[in-house]
């Protein structure tokens, strides 16, 4: 999501704000600007290492992590560079040797610290409305053949409109 858009049509677009390297108005485009975090670099290491999801103990209470367990995907960790001080971690990325979900952990500053791979933040819009942002760095098609994943996703999307109490 940090990556979504590259919009390199027409920079006189009202739009081309949104690029992911961003422009003078919105450095880092939506992604840093809204999400939290634009596209920085892969932390791991890309198609050799993969990523094992860590809940964030100080967030289990969190409704987005109700009932999640076992994230797992086959994508690296993403670095991030400006991480937001107003957001919530939910999930680390722990940075594995191998690309299966039982590869022992990479040793060394790949994971000491871990990056977050998912986070909330509340943030007030252009049009003075507050909105709740969820962000994974997580969720390219072999990712989402995660149930773990799967089910994190879906839980922040009924945290994002409000209904969190509808998630079991």
């Amino acid at each position: 999501s940090t990556h979504a858009f590259a919009y390199n049509r027409n920079k006189k677009s009202p739009y081309a704000k949104y690029d992911f390297r961003g422009n003078s108005e919105w450095p880092g485009g939506f992604g840093r600007q809204v999400l939290g975090e634009t596209w920085i670099n892969h932390h791991g290491h890309h198609a050799v290492e993969s990523t094992r999801g860590l809940l964030n103990p100080a967030e289990e209470a969190h409704p987005i992590l109700r009932g999640v367990k076992d994230i797992w995907g086959p994508t690296d960790v993403y670095g991030l560079k400006n991480y937001p001080a107003d957001a919530t971690t939910l999930v680390f990325g722990q940075v594995l040797k191998g690309m299966n979900p039982d590869d022992d952990p990479v040793v060394g500053p790949k994971n000491d610290p871990m990056m977050p791979v998912a986070w909330t933040r509340i943030r007030q819009n252009e049009a003075g409305k507050t909105n709740r942002i969820f962000t994974t760095t997580m969720g390219a098609s072999e990712d989402l053949a995660n149930a773990g994943l799967r089910r994190l996703m879906v839980n922040a999307c009924y945290w994002a409109v409000g209904l969190e109490d509808k998630i079991p």
